[in-house]
């Protein structure tokens, strides 16, 4: 495995992360990332007082089809830059990261040992556990989202049965779309759509939508998340504060 100290560069007397290593590092893509360095590079030339190649340095690189695609190389304060415009975990996992990343260079280009803060070691430490919480969640969050389509791909298949009058066939399909979610992945949560969770304290999907945002279960990335069709998927601690809050929301729903 190559050590992530090598992501760091050396150019003109500068340490600086190439765009398509930050890009990933933030979970964007990098054409997105460009387009919004693009953004803060015309907003600094509105400042005098700003000298944007202090913060972002223009560069290229071969792709794959040996075609030659601009990227730009981010100093620590660059890096900086794109970090406050982060926002939540992302933020914090991403500072964390970037400034380990450059103080670990400098130790081993300059050929120093760097004193240890008992008190900063302790923050990294504890950034660190942020950042493998964030992709372990990451993680599952996938796998549902692909069990989730293993289940409309079945369903799909099932209608096309029943338009060929194959019975059998469907009554397959869709037994294959009830095994399928009630697989839940290894180390995974038990995840409710709004129309399960509606069904489990009757009332309509609508309402718990809207009152997943009464709640702030929608914010708090330990109750739900968005998957990739928009939908919004909720975990058992999501569940309980809907049944704790069921008799509101089943008023609400009736509007009484």
């Amino acid at each position: 495995m190559v050590n992530q100290v090598e992501i760091i560069k050396q150019v003109n007397d500068q340490e600086v992360m190439d765009s398509r290593d930050v890009a990933k590092m933030i979970g964007k893509t990098h054409a997105h990332l460009m387009r919004d360095i693009d953004r803060y590079i015309n907003d600094m030339e509105h400042d005098p007082k700003l000298d944007s190649a202090q913060f972002f340095i223009e560069s290229s690189y071969i792709d794959p089809n040996k075609r030659d695609r601009p990227c730009y190389l981010l100093t620590k304060q660059g890096c900086e830059f794109v970090a406050n415009k982060l926002t939540g975990k992302k933020g914090t996992i991403f500072t964390a990261t970037y400034v380990g990343l450059f103080n670990e260079y400098q130790a081993e280009h300059n050929g120093k040992t760097v004193a240890i803060d008992s008190g900063l070691e302790h923050e990294k430490l504890a950034y660190k556990r942020e950042w493998l919480i964030e992709m372990r969640k990451q993680n599952v969050n996938k796998a549902h989202e692909l069990r989730n389509q293993d289940v409309k791909l079945y369903l799909e298949l099932g209608k096309v049965a029943d338009d060929y009058q194959r019975p059998r066939m469907a009554t397959d399909f869709r037994n294959e779309a009830i095994r399928a979610m009630s697989a839940l992945p290894v180390g995974a949560r038990r995840e409710y759509s709004a129309t399960e969770i509606g069904n489990i304290i009757g009332v309509s999907p609508i309402a718990i939508g809207k009152w997943a945002n009464k709640l702030g279960v929608k914010r708090d990335a330990d109750m739900s998340y968005r998957d990739r069709d928009g939908a919004w998927r909720y975990f058992p601690e999501a569940l309980k504060v809907f049944q704790d809050n069921a008799l509101e929301i089943q008023d609400d729903d009736l509007g009484l």
